[in-house]
């Protein structure tokens, strides 16, 4: 048995991430006071909270005598128990079982899972891809120091902990697939894939439970009938959640539906699957926007660190050891994309680099009963891994590939140039932080979004003197000549598995610099293009993107 003397080491350290996404809680009058919502037993039969894990978030209050999708009133979670949510201000609404619920919006609300016993499970078992190296977002506490005005020592008389801010959070990611510009550009409008049709939910009881264990669902606006990938579907909520899933082993639906109208609506996914011959079946084709509002989409990031345990490796709260003796566990939620990165370097794979803007690090209390990765200690059957025999999104070993620069084409000024070497794309949402009274907790802010930029730098060998001239051309490129980035990913006879396809537009050369080697080699011109808008971001994919 671990014992506190033991070192932890990186063999039992796991980053996974944990969709953040709209919570649909159904209120009992049992306990409820105006400041006090109380979940009712389909929440609690199904889910322990992590205590104090909400803090910060908003949340609407809907009362279902006047309309199931009207907020009566918003208000901020100022602390939460495993049951219920402390709220401010007060509301004045007389809440009545099984008709009136709350709407946790998702930013900085990961997502839960289904308890085991008495033990909390958030979503995390969701792996985050092939990621080359990460850095957790770290907690920064301002000390401050003070003399009061009063003399007698040269030292300081007071001091004190200040505001608390988490920052530093890096993701370096290989792509083996592209929706992180999700994460960026800020929310998704189309969705091509395969559906079976009517998910048999039903409508007149809120779809807590689906009928099938690890199942996958689409809310398509619309009654649930059979869809082929050829059509076109826009009818759900473009920023998050996108899919539903029930729990691993589990009928619990995550999220909970928001709506209690919208059972009839949630079609069953067809899953993405490589076959023997290495061609991907019923992919997914996700198409993004940009968001201009103060919304962007979030996640979570659990860091579990474990001495390795032979039975629950990953759980904390076991009164039987020392405290924290064999598993340590740290929550940041409310991750933004500040900035994301975007390089194809020769002879290299595509990689993407995402600096995080991080709302808060939540620790858990002393002996509080938790697991994490939700439970799963195989890596093959974390979500969206792609290989064990029971994870959720079983599509075969090609799914773990990379995007290559050789398999990539980029266009500009009309015309695919061929002689590129490396290419940089950077998209900056400009992340500002704020906060806000009410919310009673010092260490929660708020990402902001603002001005959002473009910037693409590109080597390229010299073949002519075109990119000099459009350097001292004073007409902007608008919709006829776009910037095209393309990287697919092809079955071994050719045919297209997956894709990222970006189109920018409304843009102007503003730097070509012409490099003379002294080596008498080739003559290369660096070039960089502040394009204004995106014109077109499509991603074919394996990966189920929930929000």
């Amino acid at each position: 048995m671990a014992i506190n003397t033991d070192i932890f080491l990186g063999s039992g350290a796991t980053l996974t991430m944990i969709p953040e996404l709209d919570l649909k809680v159904i209120l009992n009058n049992s306990g409820s006071t105006t400041t006090k919502l109380v979940a009712d037993a389909l929440w609690t039969d199904n889910v322990r909270m992590v205590e104090n894990l909400y803090v910060g978030c908003v949340v609407d209050l809907y009362d279902h005598d006047v309309s199931p999708t009207e907020v009566h009133s918003t208000h901020v979670i100022t602390a939460n128990d495993t049951t219920s949510f402390t709220i401010s201000p007060a509301h004045d609404r007389t809440i009545e079982d099984a008709a009136d619920f709350i709407v946790i919006r998702g930013y900085g609300a990961p997502a839960p899972s289904t308890l085991t016993g008495s033990i909390a499970r958030l979503s995390a078992d969701n792996w985050l891809g092939v990621l080359e190296s990460a850095e957790f977002p770290n907690i920064e506490v301002e000390m401050k120091q003070l003399n009061l005005s009063l003399g007698g020592s040269r030292n300081f008389t007071h001091q004190y902990k200040g505001i608390e801010t988490a920052s530093g959070g890096n993701l370096n990611i290989v792509n083996n697939q592209g929706t992180w510009l999700y994460y960026a550009l800020g929310k998704c409008t189309q969705i091509n894939a395969t559906f079976t049709g009517s998910s048999s939910l039903d409508p007149a009881t809120p779809p807590y439970t689906a009928h099938a264990n690890n199942a996958l669902y689409l809310d398509i606006g619309e009654t649930a009938t059979a869809k082929a990938f050829g059509d076109n579907i826009t009818g759900f909520t473009s920023t998050g959640p996108l899919f539903y899933r029930t729990a691993k082993d589990s009928t619990f639906m995550i999220p909970p539906v928001a709506n209690q109208d919208d059972a009839t609506h949630m079609a069953l996914l067809t899953l993405p699957t490589y076959n023997a011959s290495g061609v991907l079946t019923n992919p997914i084709k996700y198409t993004f926007g940009e968001a201009n509002g103060e919304e962007l989409p979030s996640f979570g990031l659990e860091q579990n660190i474990s001495k390795l345990e032979t039975s629950n490796p990953h759980r904390t709260g076991d009164t039987t050891l020392a405290t924290e003796s064999h598993n340590f566990v740290r929550i940041a939620r409310g991750n933004r994309v500040n900035t994301l990165t975007m390089t194809a370097n020769e002879n290299e794979e595509v990689k993407m680099t995402l600096d995080l803007n991080t709302r808060t690090v939540h620790k858990l209390k002393t002996n509080e009963a938790y697991e994490g990765r939700a439970g799963v200690d195989d890596n093959a059957n974390l979500f969206n891994f792609g290989s064990g025999p029971n994870t959720v999104a079983a599509t075969g070993e090609e799914s773990l590939e990379p995007f290559f620069f050789s398999n990539g084409a980029f266009t500009i000024f009309g015309q695919q140039f061929l002689k590129i070497t490396n290419m940089t794309l950077t998209i900056n949402n400009n992340l500002q932080d704020k906060r806000f009274i009410g919310v009673g907790n010092k260490s929660i802010k708020t990402g902001v979004p603002a001005q959002r930029n473009y910037e693409l730098t590109f080597t390229a060998m010299v073949t002519d003197n075109q990119l000099f001239e459009e350097l001292l051309d004073q007409t902007e490129e608008g919709t006829s000549n776009l910037i095209t980035l393309q990287f697919d990913k092809n079955a071994p006879d050719g045919t297209l598995n997956e894709q990222i396809l970006l189109k920018l537009q409304d843009y102007y050369l503003s730097s070509a610099n012409i490099t003379i080697p002294d080596d008498k080699g080739p003559i290369t011109i660096e070039g960089t293009v502040m394009p204004r808008n995106l014109n077109t971001c499509e991603v074919r994919t394996h990966w189920i993107l929930q929000g």
